[in-house]
């Protein structure tokens, strides 16, 4: 992986060379310059609002959370989840690489703000919350993959469960 000095001009730095390449009337120099638009769009965002930011794919399926690093102090993060919970994060050293990396990575949609407020209310958010407790020992190798699993259908049956009581 590259490290740059400016991420917020990776993509409009390749112009220059495509346009040798390609010729300066390429529809991969329009591409170009629409990506290094939507990428600048993010840039915007974290210059007013910073970290805690929240990005989203343009399915609208998936978010990124900006934040700092707490497992690596001085690095920064960006922290992937669905409507069911937490899938992911990637470590970067700047919050300018951690953009880039979440745009290349295709959250490439400012979200709302109050994103994550929303989705953490909900049934389905909780359950993921209490699966990946689950995860985290499977991978760990404390738990076998079919212990994971009883473990999922236990959940899941608790809250419905709960439902039925409701």
């Amino acid at each position: 992986m590259i490290h740059r000095e400016n991420y917020r001009n990776a993509i409009i730095d390749r112009l220059d060379a495509v346009s040798e390449l390609m010729g300066p009337d390429h529809s991969l120099i329009r591409e170009i310059q629409a990506r290094h638009g939507q990428l600048q769009k993010l840039y915007a965002e974290l210059d007013e609002f910073g970290p805690g930011m929240i990005v989203a794919t343009e399915s609208g399926d998936s978010w990124a959370l900006v934040l700092p690093d707490a497992s690596h102090p001085g690095y920064y993060r960006f922290s992937t989840f669905r409507a069911i919970g937490w899938i992911g994060h990637q470590t970067y050293q700047s919050l300018d690489e951690v953009i880039y990396r979440a745009f290349e990575a295709g959250y490439r949609v400012v979200a709302p703000r109050d994103t994550l407020d929303r989705l953490s209310t909900t049934i389905e958010w909780l359950k993921g919350c209490a699966r990946l407790e689950f995860i985290e020992k499977m991978n760990a190798g404390d738990i076998s993959y079919t212990q994971m699993l009883a473990e999922f259908k236990r959940i899941e049956a608790s809250y419905v469960a709960s439902a039925i009581a409701a």
